[in-house]
């Protein structure tokens, strides 16, 4: 079971993703000849530190109340005097800072990842109900150009999870909530985040814009179960067979990539539209011209997109809800009836969205499921390989294969790493001459050393393929200023019968550099600043809401003098959202050897609870920027103290 099951409910607002966009650019990783000018605003002609260098990497949840839910039966509940769950917040941790946004790496931002996000659900009364923390895991199904905004305001994407170590504060005497904890299993509960519509500019004719950094946020929570994935639903995936020119899978029409549920015991199909419709004015949904669209079943399997079919080719299912209403009330989610005879048509027969085209019901297909109603996606897909530490250099994923939502057993799948490339399309130029950063383009998947094993993997009785990932013994510095490598692994069916992938359906794979290497004589336990300081160097040039809006660690007085607080936050595990660097980019030697040498400088001047102790085990920015009415101050803070470009 999962979000996308009864009983469920659904909760509607909106997010802030303060994310830093120093290091979009790989670029400026390099000290040597990193500018002054990457930590300032972009201009008209200048890409500078892009469009928010004082980013603080924060991510959570703002004006968010649950808006409708649906129990056992499937019936939409919206007014509060029939359960109290409706009209409760949504909100963010009640004791710790806020979560962190962060890319996996500067050479693949296209499945950013949540740490450290706790959720927790507040009654009308402002008491808390329940909290829990969110299990990281990075969005899917991202693409571009859902609404015409362009850019990172134009995009949309899902992120998909469980919630975990649940605390219920009180009895709400909600029956949803009931039915929720009574149908989950460990725990734990599902939980699906759709964002767009975020802004991007943060100014407008010289004026800061309030909502600079916040986007659109739909959720969903239900149940979930030891035995599905959790990072995405295993089901009936519709896949357009066309793509635009940014790259991204989309039909004719404008509608994406989106997954549905056939839910044999409720006799019901549950569609998740929260992220496939096309945008308008505003990010509203923007309903396709012409006829209403329909929920069909095609027939014949052959029919592919855009094939215009008779009335005897397809079975129409219901009308297609294309109001605003579906996605502001029920977060996207969309549930039609099957009775019992149309619940035995949908089986092994492809689902689709038709469109009338005259009177005679004769229809053309807008999008279908995927051919074959083949689909197969890994389950974690994001790894950071370590060389530095037999354990992290070293995990696993489960890979999930089914066709028509019905698990393929004994399928070959085949993995290619990706062919050695450099990073263009996160390397801009600027129009402004000598604003290009001048360090060399990294190049990516190169050497190899990489293991999957087996090499050629078969799901078993459930679908369900079981690899392991080995990073090498050693790994060098094949991007020279960047720590690492970054390996791009595509999968599929083995052979010719394949399923169709959203673009970025592949295992993205970080190998740390072996530090220190053979030649350089750093003492890990005793490390002197000279080794300790182009970490600290780097991370103050990337993150300049720290070394410019805070202190500027890259300077060892600076540092030394904050040794509490250093020690303290690079001793944090990476799900805390006090862990420095934010960017969680450090292998476990470099970390140890930033510990011990904040702990030397400690244990040397005996100052171990200075002034600074009273940042300690909190975010320091958490004052700055501690609820969404002082996310305009901190903006105007980082602005005034490094300089903006309108």
């Amino acid at each position: 079971m999962s979000y996308l099951q009864f009983p469920r409910f659904a909760f509607t607002g909106k997010f802030q993703a303060d994310v830093s966009t120093v290091n979009n650019d790989p670029r400026h990783f390099d000290n040597e000849h990193f500018e002054a000018s990457f930590q300032e605003f972009q201009s008209k002609d200048a890409m500078n530190g892009w469009w928010n260098p004082t980013g603080t990497a924060i991510m959570r949840f703002t004006d968010c109340t649950v808006k409708s839910l649906r129990g056992l039966t499937g019936q939409l509940l919206t007014d509060p005097q029939s359960d109290p769950l409706i009209g409760c917040t949504v909100g963010n941790s009640l004791s710790r800072p806020a979560g962190k946004l962060v890319d996996l790496d500067t050479d693949w931002q296209l499945a950013s990842n949540i740490y450290g996000l706790e959720v927790s659900l507040i009654g009308t009364d402002g008491l808390p109900i329940m909290t829990a923390a969110y299990e990281s895991n990075p969005f899917r199904d991202l693409w571009f150009t859902r609404s015409t905004a362009g850019g990172d305001s134009g995009a949309s994407a899902m992120f998909q999870s469980v919630l975990t170590n649940i605390v219920w504060h009180r009895d709400l005497k909600s029956a949803l909530l009931d039915q929720l904890r009574s149908a989950s299993e460990r725990d734990e509960v599902s939980i699906r985040l759709s964002t767009y519509g975020y802004q991007q500019r943060v100014k407008k004719n010289g004026v800061l814009v309030p909502d600079f950094g916040y986007g659109i946020l739909l959720g969903n929570i239900g149940p979930a179960k030891a035995s599905q994935p959790r990072s995405f639903i295993l089901g009936r995936r519709f896949m357009p067979t066309t793509s635009n020119g940014a790259g991204d899978l989309v039909s004719g029409n404008g509608i994406g990539c989106f997954s549905s549920f056939v839910d044999e015991q409720t006799g019901s199909l549950n569609v998740d539209l929260s992220n496939a419709l096309p945008l308008g004015e505003g990010y509203k949904i923007a309903p396709v011209s012409g006829q209403p669209l329909q929920f069909a079943v095609l027939l014949d399997e052959s029919v592919t997109q855009d094939a215009e079919l008779t009335k005897d080719g397809y079975i129409a299912l219901g009308n297609v809800d294309q109001t605003q209403n579906l996605q502001d009330i029920e977060g996207g989610l969309q549930s039609l009836p099957l009775p019992g005879n149309l619940l035995q048509k949908v089986r092994g027969k492809p689902l689709a969205i038709v469109q009338a085209v005259d009177g005679s019901g004769s229809a053309t297909v807008c999008v279908r499921e995927a051919p074959h109603g083949l689909e197969v996606r890994a389950d974690a897909f994001t790894f950071k390989l370590d060389p530095n530490d037999l354990v992290q250099n070293r995990t696993q994923t489960s890979l999930y294969a089914a066709r028509y939502g019905e698990p393929c057993a004994h399928q070959k799948l085949d993995f290619w790493i990706g062919s050695p490339a450099p990073d263009y399309s996160n390397t801009p130029a600027s129009g402004k001459a000598g604003a290009t950063p001048r360090a060399l383009l990294p190049v990516n998947n190169v050497p190899g050393g990489l293991q999957l094993t087996p090499e050629r993997a078969q799901t078993d009785e459930r679908g369900v393929a079981r690899i392991a990932i080995t990073g090498p013994e050693s790994m060098g510095n094949p991007r020279g200023y960047i720590d690492g490598q970054l390996y791009v692994v595509s999968y599929n069916f083995a052979g010719g019968n394949t399923a169709i992938q959203q673009p970025y359906d592949k295992l993205a794979i970080v190998v740390f550099s072996t530090f220190p290497a053979r030649d350089e004589p750093i003492d890990l336990d005793n490390p002197r600043w000279e080794d300790v300081q182009p970490i600290l160097q780097q991370y103050a040039n990337l993150y300049p809401v720290m070394s410019q809006g805070l202190f500027d660690f890259s300077k060892q007085e600076v540092a030394d003098s904050a040794a509490f607080v250093m020690h303290f936050v690079f001793n944090k595990t990476i799900d805390d959202p006090d862990q420095m660097p934010v960017t969680r980019d450090l292998s476990a030697t470099k970390r140890r050897m930033l510990i011990n040498y904040f702990r030397n400088v400690m244990n040397r001047t005996g100052k171990t609870m200075d002034r600074q102790v009273l940042f300690g085990k909190r975010c320091p920015l958490r004052e700055l920027a501690g609820d969404r009415g002082a996310a305009p101050d901190l903006t105007g803070i980082a602005t005034r103290r490094i300089g903006s470009k309108s």
